[in-house]
């Protein structure tokens, strides 16, 4: 039976550069996990305050599975074993459906809102009431199959970053990272982003 390895690397990586955007949108693609404490500080101090300033020059991806481990069991479902046990598997579920429900706006408010409370895996029902979401279809959507598929999915996305991830969150710039450039992302997300911006001059970046 196949399986989805996703193992933490200890390797030096090399940083690699970023092609740009052109003149149009700065692709950010975020691989995560919901109960990451690495992640909820990224979140919370980097890219909500990032996005809310910047989203009309962002193309932004959420991308929850971190490092996980999956495998198909043959009858369409599968199996994960997540880096903080169940629950995690369970909040990276819940995200997933979040994912592939709802624009991405709604996404980052959402998963935002789930990141700022105590347990963020548990805080669906919660965040869903504060933010106008009906929290019945996100409940029923992460107990199925459909759950597991969409996450599965995002594992195969994560397994094929290159270098291989080796710290969660993982952020990449125009598909491209390396450990600067990841450094810059977790510490300094709005001036890499308005940096790599290749249009005119963003308001919020000057």
């Amino acid at each position: 039976m196949s399986r989805l390895l996703l193992l933490l690397c200890l390797l030096p990586l090399a940083s690699h550069q970023v092609s740009g955007a052109g003149g149009g949108k700065v692709k950010v693609d975020v691989y995560f996990s919901s109960l990451c404490s690495d992640t909820v500080r990224f979140f919370t101090t980097q890219l909500y305050p990032a996005w809310t300033q910047l989203q009309d020059i962002m193309d932004l991806n959420l991308v929850p599975f971190g490092k996980a481990k999956a495998s198909p069991l043959g009858n369409g479902d599968y199996h994960f074993d997540c880096q903080h046990g169940p629950n995690e598997c369970y909040g990276n579920k819940v995200m997933a459906c979040i994912q592939n429900s709802f624009p991405i706006a709604t996404q980052v408010k959402m998963i935002h809102c789930m990141m700022t409370k105590g347990y963020p895996a548990f805080a669906g029902p919660e965040c869903s009431r504060e933010q106008g979401v009906e929290w019945a279809d996100l409940e029923r959507c992460s107990q199925s199959s459909t759950a597991s598929a969409y996450l599965y999915q995002n594992g195969v996305k994560t397994s094929a970053l290159k270098p291989s991830v080796y710290f969660i969150p993982t952020i990449t710039i125009d598909g491209q990272y390396g450990q600067s450039q990841l450094r810059t992302s977790l510490g300094s997300l709005k001036d890499q982003i308005c940096q790599f911006h290749k249009g005119p001059p963003h308001q919020n970046c000057v």
